[in-house]
């Protein structure tokens, strides 16, 4: 089993954690992230690639809290999501 998609799991259409601020969105493997919009809908967020891989990690990391998940993208970078703020789907 692993994760295929990640979907932010608060009401506000951003939110803020140690200076960085997060949009609501939907992140699909295979696919990118698509930003939730005012009614309710997602678009596409153009200036991230497609999501190759997420991963969940559990430990001391002192900037994020003691769960995230790491979305790599096609372009090889890397990024950090609070685990508390989205909730992961999986599958096969």
């Amino acid at each position: 089993m692993k994760i295929v998609s990640l979907q932010s799991v608060t009401n506000e259409s951003e939110f803020a954690l140690n200076e960085i601020v997060y949009d609501k969105m939907l992140v699909i493997v295979g696919d990118g992230c698509l930003k939730k919009q005012r009614d309710g809908s997602f678009k596409p967020i153009n200036s991230i690639p497609k999501v190759t891989e997420i991963n969940y990690q559990q430990g001391d990391f002192d900037a994020y809290g003691f769960e995230i998940y790491t979305v790599h993208t096609s372009d090889g970078h890397i990024r950090v999501l609070p685990a508390d703020k989205y909730i992961a789907e999986w599958g096969e």
